[in-house]
């Protein structure tokens, strides 16, 4: 009888542990897949662009071990536009920093930048904001990125990812920078940032759920390994109550 209750608890930790690998199998790719979100909702300094704030929106998702799509969508309202980088020196249009470097930056589809757009790791002026930023956009004035405009970007990172790209700009707490012109019937202009932390979507698994699967896939090699050989499991180990 207490062989067949000890072989009886080998098969319910056999289930268990069948269950936690098979878990931690489904949900680890999971958790390599970076994406998030930078709203530019603040006025850094002049204007303010005309309706409420957010005025820009980029979104990014990981597509590859190296590769990134990224989408810079315009809120802009009335005459408000980004353009910028119309020589390689003249201020941007948005920028961006990133923690990794690119080896190849393409437009897949939308109001695509300028070609003076791209990265620079010595950064792009960034007017009053200052800061590196070295993701850099910008856009002719008689073809701007203006109202209801949008652009997908197809990102290559020159090593696999380890963590999200989008950083703060050295020497500011911002991820992302822009230059809204043509404000007003005077045709203003204004910096306006992104501050918050990009966000993890929610199809991410937690790295506490994680843990916990992968010490319980531990704990079942442990004990797979300290079993007797001599000792099988039986075919018939559990037994009805009244038997």
């Amino acid at each position: 009888m207490k062989k067949k209750a000890v072989t009886r608890k080998r098969v319910v930790s056999g289930w268990v542990c069948a269950a936690a690998l098979a878990a931690l199998v489904q949900a680890t790719p999971a958790i390599a897949q970076y994406s998030g979100e930078m709203v530019l909702w603040r006025v850094d300094s002049g204007m303010d662009p005309d309706g409420s704030p957010p005025w820009l929106v980029a979104s990014y998702d990981q597509t590859g071990s190296d590769t990134v799509t990224l989408t810079l969508t315009s809120l802009l309202r009335a005459t408000d536009a980004l353009w910028g980088l119309e020589e390689p020196s003249a201020a941007v249009g948005w920028a961006f920093y990133l923690n990794q470097p690119l080896s190849g930056i393409s437009c897949r589809s939308g109001t695509c930048g300028n070609s003076n757009s791209g990265f620079n790791a010595s950064g792009f002026d960034t007017g009053p904001v200052g800061g590196l930023f070295n993701l850099g956009f910008g856009w002719d004035r008689f073809q701007p990125f203006a109202a209801e405009d949008s652009a997908v970007y197809d990102l290559t990172f020159a090593s696999a990812l380890v963590w999200f790209p989008f950083d703060v700009g050295p020497g500011t707490d911002l991820f992302s920078v822009a230059q809204v012109q043509g404000i007003g019937p005077a045709g203003d202009s204004s910096w306006i940032v992104a501050a918050p932390l990009p966000i993890p979507e929610p199809e991410e698994f937690g790295l506490f759920g994680l843990g916990v699967l992968i010490a319980l896939a531990g704990h079942c090699a442990a004990a797979r390994m300290r079993a007797a050989p001599d000792d099988p499991i039986e075919q018939d180990p559990v037994s009805l109550p009244g038997e």
